[in-house]
């Protein structure tokens, strides 16, 4: 049995140390979630505007077209947010070769370039050769 002059617990001075520690370790945990959230949130972002120049890049080459040099861009929604692209066309040193840049940004930042997408179009086949038959199936050899 416990003497009756003597008390049993913790000090004031024990019990502040161990909220600290529990402060501290609950300050570490919740940067952590932040910095987890604010990365997710940065590769959605880079993600979807990858998504948007692919698919004007996809779309320059579906045209067939040859591109003039030259500097343009749009605006284009995807996953509720507007995009803004801008498309760099310049020469290359083969005349039948195009550099194409692709920029994308969101709209309301348009300086704040989130990814770049580069490739190269061709000039097609048809506009390189002086004649092209259109005749299909081709005539039967006899």
């Amino acid at each position: 049995m416990a003497s009756p002059g003597r008390q049993y617990g913790f000090t004031l001075l024990e019990v502040l140390v161990a909220l600290v520690i529990v402060a501290l370790g609950l300050i570490a945990a919740f940067g952590q979630v932040n910095q987890t959230t604010t990365t997710a949130s940065r590769l959605r972002d880079k993600t979807i505007a990858h998504w948007v120049a692919m698919n004007e890049m996809t779309r320059l080459r579906l045209k067939g077209e040859f591109p003039a040099t030259g500097s343009r861009s749009d605006e284009v929604e995807m996953a509720r947010t507007t995009w803004r692209y801008t498309i760099k066309v310049v020469k290359t040193e083969m005349a039948t070769f195009r550099r194409v840049d692709i920029s994308v940004s969101p709209a309301d930042e348009p300086d704040a370039i989130v990814t770049t997408v580069s490739g190269l179009l061709a000039s097609s086949p048809q506009t390189q050769a002086t004649q092209v038959s259109t005749d299909w199936p081709p005539p039967a050899s006899e």
